[in-house]
């Protein structure tokens, strides 16, 4: 999101200049007259910092949580935001921050205010800010997305541990693998190339191998490059972000891992929002990219068009065939009986507890695999490198 640096003539006709965090000129003219300000000019200026501006769930989720302790105190809002606005560690949120409180200090709300960084908070914090508000309960609504996003977080955190090893591991493997290839295998293709003698073909194509690495490598490190950023843009679009996850949902075992995941997150979401006051379908949009899949994302907006034309939630959950049978059959019970928030949380943590053992089993299966495919890599390389050591004095004396 840019930063503008503006001056402009308060209702005195005084000049006041500073710098506010919006989405484009329309939405800097208009926070400024929520101040009773008038534009004069503005300059768009580069974002400072680096990687150090990025705004991360983490900082979120802290600021949410430091901002509802402050409302929950007592401290007027004003005053909460402003000081949030210095003592976070994010610059790039500092600055959101004091946007914020300037709105709010204009006479807006804080929900209107939070909607013009949209793209820095998500969707479900500011659906429930929104409900919070309007239902005079704000310290519960933050309480609860504190609980939400924090609940992405443990969830997306999960994945993360349990693929460190397997990436770590292949990264090594590929390091070794290249290190060998550049510097080890051409000493020993040196030595097989002054006895002349005919290699066998595992050791030949090693060695081809390693010519063609040092040859070409720059031309192979800007294929490999260029290849991945080619992927990047592509999964940045959204139809390279859909194909993509709805090719992880057909991994087998992995596919499996990200319906749970999905259903954890969404099902949480739905709970938290219901509970708090706010309207199943705008919850289902709200929910709807908490699950991190793109795929079930987009099933879960065709419910909530189904649900707003009268039909069933668990119907239109079924209808997309993405979720468990159990779920859908729970979610249908529980709209017969009027208890839908309170099994949408037990479904929530059940599915935590089920993604959490999927992920040990995997990662128990994925060591030993991971373990045997490196050794079979470095000990091809290694016998490919000395069978021909071994074979030589057998093929002296055939030679003498």
């Amino acid at each position: 999101m840019p930063t503008f640096r503006y001056t402009a003539r308060d209702a005195m006709g005084r000049l006041v200049q500073d710098t506010l965090v919006v989405n484009d000129p329309v939405a800097l003219r208009a926070t400024l007259r929520a101040s009773d300000l008038y534009l004069v000019k503005y300059v768009e200026t580069r974002r400072r910092g680096g990687a150090r501006g990025r705004i991360k769930t983490q900082d979120i989720l802290v600021m949410t949580r430091q901002l509802r302790t402050m409302v929950q105190a007592g401290m007027p809002l004003v005053t909460s935001l402003e000081t949030l606005a210095t003592q976070s560690n994010n610059l790039r949120l500092r600055e959101v921050m004091a946007s914020v409180a300037r709105s709010v200090s204009g006479g807006r709300s804080l929900a209107d205010s939070m909607e013009d960084q949209k793209k820095v908070f998500p969707e479900i914090l500011l659906t429930l800010v929104r409900s919070g508000e309007e239902g005079g309960r704000l310290p519960e609504s933050l309480k609860e997305a504190v609980h939400q996003i924090d609940l992405q977080l443990q969830v997306r955190q999960k994945i993360v541990n349990a693929s460190i090893y397997p990436v770590f591991t292949l990264a090594a493997t590929f390091g070794v693998l290249v290190a060998m290839l550049v510097w080890i295998v051409p000493i020993f293709g040196n030595i097989y190339k002054e006895l002349k003698t005919d290699l066998p073909a595992p050791t030949q194509m090693l060695i081809d191998l390693s010519v063609g690495v040092r040859r070409w490598f720059l031309v192979h490190a800007g294929l490999v490059g260029g290849a991945v950023w080619m992927f990047l843009r592509w999964t940045a679009t959204s139809g390279g972000r859909f194909a993509l996850d709805r090719a992880k949902l057909r991994v087998p075992l992995l596919g499996d891992l990200f319906v749970k995941a999905a259903v954890a997150g969404l099902a949480g979401s739905l709970a938290g929002l219901l509970e708090s006051g706010v309207p199943l379908i705008q919850a289902l949009r709200s929910a709807a990219a908490v699950g991190g899949n793109q795929v079930l994302a987009d099933a879960v907006q065709q419910a909530a068009i189904g649900v707003s034309s009268g039909r069933r939630f668990s119907d239109e959950l079924e209808r997309t065939g993405y979720f468990p049978r159990m779920v859908v059959g729970m979610i249908s019970i529980s709209e017969d009986v009027g208890t839908l928030p309170e099994v949408l949380r037990q479904i929530s943590e059940a599915y935590q507890e089920e993604l959490e053992h999927a992920l040990r089993r995997i990662v128990a299966v994925m060591e030993p695999a991971m373990i045997l495919f490196a050794g079979a890599i470095v000990g091809f390389v290694l016998v490919a490198l000395y069978y021909p050591i071994f074979m030589l004095p057998s093929a002296m004396m055939k030679g003498g």
